[in-house]
């Protein structure tokens, strides 16, 4: 399985990333998608990555629009480490990147503006991108649209939009990411939205080390937890697990340009 949205970089974890990265092999996770927050943990994805490259964790380097108010959307430092850490890893994505009109103090021009700068980068060195939306698809599908999709791919992660919304993002150059959420008893958006996302453009992932699914146990979430994520997937597409684990595997595989094993 590949769990394409995780932050094992995360201080709640990142002390104990060994075994959660162990017992996420041993759950039959072979590739984890390790997603940065803001340039104040970068470095900690590197460490993951360069750790843990062998055991199937990929690097993804991005401003998250929770610390947009922290950044200037024209500074030159933030970008140029950004472009810096991509060209020193070239398997490395931009992420987690995106919109956000639930925080509170919020911004949209700056979320905005800051989001584009990243779509930029991402396209200049030719990277797929991992997105954050949250109350916020109508500013995002225009801020695509502008760019002209997405020239190298990239997912929205954990999916909480509406059905309608998949067709467009589809053709905007977008895989579409399942979390736990889907696990919430009649979580019938989530259901329908999934039946509406192309068999080739499915995506899964934990978003460790929050949303812990629904009946596991620990404190917090982890890359092991995606089995019953992909239990749910299978059983609302009425397909088998392993197909099912084989197709987001491979998916994944795709659209981070990895090889699939």
């Amino acid at each position: 399985m590949f769990d394409t949205h995780c932050h094992l970089q995360d201080k709640r974890i990142f002390a104990r990333v060994g075994d959660v990265v162990a017992a996420a092999n041993r759950a039959d996770v072979t590739r984890m998608l390790c997603c940065g927050c803001s340039a104040a943990d970068w470095g900690e994805v590197a460490q993951v990555g360069e750790a843990y490259g062998d055991d199937g964790v990929v690097c993804a380097y991005g401003v998250h629009p929770f610390y947009a108010e922290s950044v200037d959307p024209n500074g030159s430092d933030w970008m140029n480490e950004l472009s810096k850490r991509l060209a020193d890893d070239p398997s490395a994505a931009v992420g987690e990147i995106g919109l956000d009109r639930a925080v509170n103090p919020r911004n949209d021009d700056k979320q905005a503006a800051i989001f584009i700068r990243q779509l930029k980068i991402a396209e200049r060195y030719q990277r797929p991108v991992s997105i954050h939306c949250r109350k916020a698809f109508g500013m995002m599908l225009s801020i695509l649209r502008d760019n002209g999709g997405l020239k190298f791919g990239g997912a929205v992660h954990s999916y909480g939009g509406p059905p309608d919304l998949v067709d467009e993002l589809v053709k905007l150059g977008c895989y579409i990411s399942f979390s736990g959420s889907i696990l919430i008893p009649n979580n019938k958006r989530a259901a329908a939205s999934l039946k509406k996302v192309p068999a080739d453009k499915l995506l899964m992932e934990t978003d460790s080390p929050d949303m812990l699914p629904r009946g596991a146990t620990g404190q917090f979430n982890e890359p092991a937890n995606l089995l019953p994520i992909l239990n749910k997937v299978a059983e609302i597409l009425e397909e088998s697990p392993q197909k099912i684990a084989e197709l987001t595997h491979e998916n994944g595989c795709r659209l981070y340009r990895l090889k699939s094993y």
